[in-house]
């Protein structure tokens, strides 16, 4: 349904690289990466806010490129939502109609959709929007983002505002209503979690250009660069060369600067001697049960640690682990680490599963 093609901007010193993406009809699409990654320069180029010096957008195989913002049939929901306060909880959202200048025969029909869609019906006759808690304030722009009926939604971080338990409520709460409805969203954010909760399929965005597209599961798994890796939280990772393969047919993985070594489930796509990175998530740095002695000559990546450091951080506990000359982190969830008895010092089993390693091109 939308299409960018070779999309470049200079803005002052930074610049977006030829960026390329595809967002289909009903798709939740986010533009994921850090602060002055690109992300709200290349959603304002889709709306139509500013001009690309190369490249183009399409909208169902239209060229819309020169089409100026208020005729692109599109709504945009900025990060600091932009509503009036001298106007009603009504009028607000209403405004986009009288913004072009449109007055649809069916406005009273929309407005009590939105107000059934959006649970408005206990501030909907509010004189002003200055008294509206942050979640009511949200509902109200989503609202007047909805009523116009647009082709696709652009969202520019619309819910960092909000503290941590309601933003995820709301997050969840829209995540079903876009998909109820079949909506196009193009969202912009900085929060993987958000991303990963919201999203059909996301672009991660670095330093202008585009490092890596797909759907969340593959991104988070497989990062394609370095870059993304680390952005994506992949903390465990070590310079390594591809070994040989073993007799089993797992791929040996020789760490640099250390006698140990990792097998993985082949993926092919290094030679043999080639330099890579070697990742591991914490998640999958599986620290074995007190007093299970492992079936070293059976499983694979079986090695005796030590415990340096641990914290528990809400939903899940963080160890740090050294093996050897290694220092690993590892993940649990508080069920698990409520079985788990910990102490500085003590002696525990790690285990790592060869399909968990991921490989990754060094940077130049």
């Amino acid at each position: 349904m939308i299409r960018a093609e070779k999309l470049s901007l200079t803005i002052g010193s930074f610049s977006l690289h030829e960026v390329n993406l595809s967002v289909e009809q009903g798709e939740s699409f986010f533009l994921l990466g850090p602060s002055g990654a690109g992300k709200t320069l290349l959603l304002e180029l889709l709306l139509g806010l500013h001009k690309p010096q190369k490249g183009r957008v399409l909208i169902d195989g239209t060229d819309i490129t020169g089409l100026p913002a208020e005729e692109r049939r599109v709504a945009y929901v900025p990060q600091k939502l932009a509503l009036f306060p001298h106007l009603s909880v009504r009028e607000n959202i209403l405004f986009g109609f009288r913004a072009r200048g449109q007055t649809p025969f069916d406005v009273k029909e929309r407005l009590g959709r939105m107000v059934e869609l959006l649970d408005l019906g206990s501030f909907i006759e509010r004189a002003r929007i200055d008294g509206l808690s942050g979640g009511e304030t949200q509902r109200v722009a989503l609202a007047r983002a909805l009523i116009t009926e647009p082709r696709v939604i652009f969202m520019d971080e619309p819910f960092s505002a909000l503290d941590v338990s309601l933003r995820r409520r709301l997050q969840t709460e829209f995540r079903e209503l876009q998909q109820r409805l079949g909506l196009t969203l193009v969202q912009v954010t900085h929060d993987p979690e958000e991303a990963f909760l919201m999203a059909d399929k996301m672009a991660i965005l670095m330093d202008g250009r585009v490092e890596q597209t797909g759907a969340p599961a593959q991104l988070y798994n497989r990062p394609a660069t370095l870059k993304a890796a680390r952005f994506l939280m992949l903390k465990n990772l070590f310079d390594a060369r591809i070994g040989p393969r073993t007799e089993e047919g797992y791929q040996k993985i020789e760490l640099d600067q250390s006698d140990y070594s990792f097998q993985m489930t082949p993926t092919g796509e290094f030679a043999e001697n080639a330099k890579v990175v070697v990742g591991v998530r914490p998640e999958e740095v599986i620290i074995l049960e007190p007093n299970h002695s492992p079936d070293t000559a059976m499983q694979r990546n079986i090695f005796l640690g030590e415990v340096e450091s641990w914290a528990d951080l809400g939903h899940y506990r963080l160890v740090r682990l050294r093996v050897g000359e290694l220092k690993l982190d590892s993940w649990l969830n508080m069920r698990d680490a409520r079985e788990h008895p910990m102490a500085v010092g003590m002696e525990v089993w790690i285990h790592i599963r060869p399909w968990s390693l991921c490989l990754l091109r060094p940077e130049d």
